[in-house]
């Protein structure tokens, strides 16, 4: 913790040439350790194709930055010495890669370790509206408290990611590279950057948090239904952005050409009909008025009319935008959070039913239809889980 932040300690994509080459040399240990577990100075050289000279450079800065650690293992046998052989593996508690998440109404951060474990969390509500740089700024003075705190060390940190919501990064610019990935519109991510200097990359935020809710080789359609509809689509591992970065925006599919004008410029719009206060006031319409949607879920369970009613308009209008999203994408799994998840197994039958009905006669359909309680770090999580993969997992040419 008290170590001294070098330039060296942060081998970046826009450092010199050299450096560049060291980096690379330092993620094939990386890689091996993570592979494996733990390894000797000669399993590394064998893995790794490193001289020793090299090698021990490497392994000798990891060590100072406090990414390994190094013990005696004596089943694996003594040295030539005599001496039990020394054994390398990562630091569990190091914090590898950072995630943040800039949500509609919540702040978290979340670290992960190089094998993936969670390191640290922290999550904040937000109470009032705030503008996107106001949300970068919080973020970056929270930054700052957990790397105060000893929660975050920059000298072991490889990369960082940032979940926005609202916002689709470039697909020409996905992360720090030559030069700074491009700013979200309406913001500037300097103060994040100030206060952690590591390798950034950001992108939607659920399209991250799908990140934290697939396998490595999980085709997964998640869908978020809160105060909007937010979607993304995850293939094989790797996050679906589309030829323009907007892919798997499944909120502004249109479940009724007659519906009401969306912002987006068309009609009908699932997010128009299926966001917590439309679903509030469909139900104040059918002659009940409910103070949450918690409240109608809970009432639905019970058997209440009305309640009961507004689930099955909701799967109704649910149902038609995911059977199209599903001929598109053909997802082995469909995960449906956020508020209107708590309509449960009322809400998915519809939604069941119609994938049930439709024969493309292509083979049979095995896709799930789910729901998972909400998670709110978990933009954070698929933002840091990212990262680790952009920077400290990436394969090695």
């Amino acid at each position: 913790m008290g170590l001294q932040l070098k330039e060296a300690d942060l081998l970046t994509p826009d450092d010199s040439a050299l450096q560049a080459v060291r980096r690379r040399h330092e993620l094939r240990v990386l890689d091996s350790l993570v592979t494996h577990g733990h390894r000797t100075r000669r399993d590394l050289e064998t893995d790794t194709k490193l001289s020793r000279t090299t090698l021990s450079a490497i392994v000798g800065d990891l060590r100072h930055r406090g990414v390994l650690t190094e013990f005696d293992q004596e089943r694996i046998g003594a040295a030539r010495n005599g001496r039990p052989t020394k054994v390398l593996q990562l630091n569990p508690g190091a914090g590898a890669a950072v995630g943040i998440e800039l949500g509609r109404r919540r702040l978290s951060i979340s670290v992960a370790g190089f094998d993936g474990s969670t390191v640290a969390h922290e999550h904040w509500e937000l109470t009032e509206s705030i503008d996107l740089q106001g949300k970068v700024q919080l973020a970056a003075d929270m930054l700052g408290e957990m790397i105060r705190a000893g929660r975050i060390t920059p000298e072991t940190a490889v990369g960082m990611g940032v979940g926005i919501a609202s916002r689709h990064a470039n697909p020409n610019s996905l992360s720090d590279g030559e030069e700074h990935q491009l700013d979200p519109d309406g913001a500037t991510l300097a103060p994040l950057r100030e206060a952690l200097p590591i390798p950034l990359l950001w992108d939607n935020n659920i399209r991250l948090a799908a990140l934290s809710y697939a396998k490595a080789s999980d085709n997964v359609l998640y869908v978020v239904l809160a105060a909007g509809v937010s979607s993304a689509m995850v293939v094989d591992g790797a996050p679906l952005r589309g030829g323009n970065g907007i892919a798997g925006e499944m909120g502004h599919i249109s479940v009724d050409f007659t519906g009401p004008h969306c912002w987006c410029g068309r009609r009908g719009c699932l997010e128009s009909f299926l966001n917590e206060a439309s679903v509030l006031t469909e139900a104040a319409n059918r002659g009940q008025t409910f103070e949450s949607i918690a409240a109608i879920a809970a009432a639905a369970a019970a058997g209440n009319e009305i309640a009961t009613a507004v689930v099955a308009w909701a799967g109704e209008l649910l149902a038609r935008a995911t059977v199209g999203a599903c001929v598109l994408l053909d997802p082995s799994r469909v995960v449906f959070a956020g508020e209107l998840s708590q309509f449960g197994e009322q809400l998915l039958t519809p939604v069941r039913s119609a994938l049930a009905e439709q024969h493309l006669g292509l083979g049979p359909r095995t896709t799930s239809i789910t729901t998972t309680p909400f998670a709110p770090t978990a933009g954070s999580d698929g933002a840091a889980q990212m990262a680790l993969k952009h920077w400290a997992m990436a394969t090695l040419s």
